[in-house]
């Protein structure tokens, strides 16, 4: 079953909203200074916590505060693993060179591909799992993230090197 959803956020926010026919299907929402954000879907409430520097790791957590699944990163490949708790696996890399499209996929049936374009994009996927898309779009918020800071950390060190 092929399935095209759309999403979108704000230019300067982190704030997801996924739409299937018109519909909210379910939100994402990021704290400002932290890598971790809270879903909202049709099924329920999560929270995806993000912990560790050296060996960065993501907890997907429900209401009853149950870990469903852990996504870690490669900093330096960026690209990513999600292991549910049942310990189906899945990659997350980036597809092109230009950082908008990205795919999540366990290299057997099930496969998500994601693309963007000014805040906003579109979801092919052949499977009906929230907690997949909402992964998927979290990995790309958190490589984001870190990226805006590796520049922000570059500018900063080059307007110092002019004023001394």
């Amino acid at each position: 079953m092929e399935q095209v959803l759309n999403w979108r956020k704000g230019l300067f926010d982190s704030n997801y909203q996924v739409i299937n026919n018109g519909y909210l299907k379910f939100s994402l929402n990021f704290g400002s200074w932290k890598n971790s954000a809270i879903a909202t879907t049709q099924k329920g409430i999560y929270l995806l916590k993000s912990e560790g520097f050296s060996k960065p790791e993501t907890k997907i957590i429900d209401n009853k505060n149950t870990v469903l699944a852990v996504i870690t990163y490669d900093w330096l490949g960026f690209k990513a693993r999600i292991v549910f708790a049942n310990g189906e696996t899945f990659d997350w890399s980036y597809q092109n060179s230009w950082l908008s499209r990205w795919s999540l996929n366990n290299h057997k049936d099930k496969q998500i591909l994601f693309n963007a374009s000014a805040g906003s994009g579109l979801i092919h996927s052949n499977v009906d799992d929230d907690m997949l898309v909402l992964s998927g779009l979290f990995i790309r918020e958190y490589y984001s993230r870190i990226l805006f800071g590796f520049i922000i950390i570059v500018l900063i060190m080059l307007s110092f090197k002019s004023i001394f």
